[in-house]
């Protein structure tokens, strides 16, 4: 499947309703043509003083487009990155970046939803072969 911004948008707000009440604001979305991801939530992390906590914004989700992922595959990379999202949001601190608090809300989902998401993706010989690289776009 080709990935659209169109296509993401739609799905980041029907996820959004379902697992997040609404909670998680519109981000902007980019395509990526990177050979180290599928996706990424990108922020900018500052703190206001030297031992103060961080502030996070300007969130953009980039999902990549050179691998020919299955729609399954796409929306759940699209909702393990709206978990990253949604602990940024809230302003929590995990103990890592797949930390306690991400595997809680990605088990939530999982279970709730008959989702597959995990916390990283290492396809097998047979998902390999399905996952064929696109040529890059001119």
């Amino acid at each position: 499947m080709v990935p659209t911004v169109e296509y993401i948008q739609a799905r980041f707000d029907e996820f959004n309703g379902l697992y997040f009440n609404g909670a998680l604001p519109s981000l902007p979305i980019k395509l990526s043509n990177a050979r180290t991801f599928l996706g990424k939530l990108c922020y900018k992390k500052q703190r206001k003083w030297l031992f103060g906590p961080y502030n996070y914004s300007d969130f953009v989700l980039r999902i990549n487009m050179r691998l020919d992922m299955s729609e399954e595959l796409l929306d759940d990379t699209i909702l393990h990155e709206m978990i990253h999202y949604y602990i940024a949001v809230n302003q929590w601190r995990d103990t890592r970046t797949h930390g306690q608090l991400f595997r809680r809300e990605m088990k939530r989902i999982n279970e709730t939803g008959g989702r597959h998401i995990s916390i990283s993706y290492r396809p097998n010989a047979e998902q390999m072969a399905q996952l064929r690289v696109r040529r890059r776009p001119i």
